[in-house]
């Protein structure tokens, strides 16, 4: 009789749970891919795919950097600079892979975010949410750039953690919809 399983606790621990982020957090990891996206409404975003050292998927984190008019989005490009800061990338290209434009500098660049999770509502009246980068840091020193760059202790992503909250997306097409009939 041939052995097919031999007993993991690791693994059986992890049985039906997801494999997706689903909370509010702070997560190291690696990045997978950094996605050039352009939302039907013209508005420009750099959209991150993550995988943590345990082994959860992190998709769809969009950080717009231009509006739909054009115009730059400052906290966007701030944000956008500071994953380049801690994960030590001085510029970014485009490149076509497949049917998207990435930008390949940042692939598999080690990096620490924190999530947070925005609770939505559908057009439909359907539950659901996205995640939003708030804070990127270093996975080494738990530091971010700004802590990183004036040699304090690491702070920001442990107060992130004792205080923020699922955040509630305000004004929801949903609500709009509502408000309008």
């Amino acid at each position: 009789m041939a052995t097919m399983f031999t007993y993991n606790q690791e693994q059986a621990v992890k049985g039906g749970q997801s494999s997706f982020i689903s909370e509010t957090g702070a997560y190291v990891g690696k990045i997978l891919a950094a996605k050039y996206t352009k939302s039907q409404g013209g508005a420009q975003a750099m959209e991150f795919s993550i995988e943590t050292d345990d082994g959860q998927q992190g998709n769809y984190l969009s950080v717009y950097y231009k509006a739909k008019d054009g115009s730059d989005l400052s906290s966007g490009l701030n944000m956008v600079q500071a994953i380049m800061g801690v994960t030590g990338v001085k510029e970014l290209t485009i490149k076509r892979q497949g049917n998207d434009d990435i930008a390949p500098e940042l692939t598999n660049k080690r990096i620490g975010l924190f999530l947070q999770k925005e609770l939505i509502t559908k057009n439909d009246g359907s539950e659901s949410y996205r995640l939003q980068i708030l804070c990127p840091f270093s996975p080494v020193s738990q530091k971010t750039l700004a802590e990183h760059l004036n040699n304090e202790e690491p702070k920001r992503i442990q107060w992130l953690l004792e205080h923020t909250q699922d955040n509630r997306a305000k004004n929801t097409r949903q609500e709009q919809y509502q408000a309008q009939h």
